[in-house]
């Protein structure tokens, strides 16, 4: 049997969340290494991009969210045997990827004045496309609750996860309804949340998930 060591911050951001939770969800056993901001600097270098999250199976590093969500989904039941269902999940994984992309200029913005200013233009002409494609994605789908087949897959975590940071309160400028105009992305979210597995896995953490 593999062993796997997962690494990255402590807080939910999708990136090393949805590892997590796919490994716990399938009951696999996995290293949970929760690195501060401060350990981070020290061992950035070690990294093989400098950035985290990173996977060790047995050793072996892997140092990018997609295919390390992608081991954890298959690991954890939360993937698909499909080829076509499962590059359906590899393309929801990819368009968050492109939406934190979009909010990241505004991240490391220090002006604040000019940080409101990008999240203002963000809102105004992004965010409509990006959560309009991921509800005409649900629809295509033809199972409203799910992004991919009629089950709880690891695509449906990630937006979860991304649009609980987005909505959170978290970024200045950013409005906690938000989704409230796109129904059925909202609806989505509530499925996942109300999911036995994520309300446990809540639980376990509530630092991160109190309201």
């Amino acid at each position: 049997m593999s062993k796997y060591t997962l690494t990255y911050f402590d807080f939910p951001a999708w990136r090393g969340e949805v590892p997590r939770m796919c490994f716990s969800f399938g009951g696999v056993d996995f290293e949970d290494k929760r690195w501060s901001f401060e350990e981070f600097g020290t061992k950035k270098g070690e990294l093989p991009f400098g950035q985290l999250p990173v996977m060790h199976v047995d050793g072996k590093v892997v140092a990018q969210t997609g295919g390390i969500i992608r081991l954890a989904a298959k690991k954890g039941g939360l993937y698909s045997d499909d080829e076509y269902k499962a590059a359906k999940i590899d393309e929801v994984i990819d368009y968050a990827s492109d939406i934190t992309y979009a909010l990241t200029p505004s991240i490391l913005e220090k002006d604040e004045t000019l940080k409101l200013e990008m999240r203002k233009e963000f809102l105004k002409e992004k965010l409509p496309k990006y959560f309009s494609s991921l509800e005409n994605l649900l629809k295509a789908n033809g199972s409203p609750k799910y992004f991919v087949g009629d089950s709880l897959t690891a695509a449906d975590l990630v937006i979860w996860c991304l649009v609980g940071w987005m909505s959170g309160g978290k970024l200045d400028g950013i409005p906690t309804d938000c989704i409230k105009p796109y129904v059925l992305l909202e609806e989505a979210v509530k499925a996942v949340d109300e999911d036995p597995r994520v309300v446990e896995w809540k639980k376990k953490y509530p630092k991160h998930y109190s309201s």
